[in-house]
């Protein structure tokens, strides 16, 4: 995959693909839904209405606020969440929030694995 265009934010990194964003959150940032919506504008626009899938990856700590996975419904080009982390604690919590999330969410040990993943994702919903 192709990196389209990075853009950084004040709570994350963002790394585009044709189908695919990575975002790295910043260290120590409560992830809540102010966050939510200027990433879900950014993608709107970046992704011109259509289907995407979202990584996260964790490398930094930082909080999610899990009703932030409420609104994502709203968000319907969406496919899926997939978190990364070679950090057993950071799997774990994003397992918890899995609970939440109104669309297909995995999580990986590396970029590579959700990188086909997401692949995967997006072939099903072609």
């Amino acid at each position: 995959m192709t990196t389209i265009r990075k853009l950084e934010l004040s709570f994350t990194y963002l790394e585009f693909f044709e189908s695919v964003v990575i975002s790295t959150v910043k260290e120590d940032i409560i992830f809540d839904q102010h966050h939510i919506a200027e990433l879900r504008k950014i993608c709107r626009d970046n992704f011109d209405g259509k289907p995407f899938v979202y990584i996260t990856n964790r490398k930094y700590n930082y909080n999610v606020n899990p009703v932030v996975y409420i609104n994502l419904i709203q968000t319907n080009t969406l496919k899926g969440i997939a978190v990364v982390s070679d950090k057993p604690e950071r799997l774990k919590t994003a397992n918890f929030e899995k609970n939440f999330s109104p669309v297909p969410y995995e999580l990986f040990d590396t970029k590579e694995k959700a990188l086909s993943w997401a692949k995967n994702i997006l072939e099903e919903v072609k």
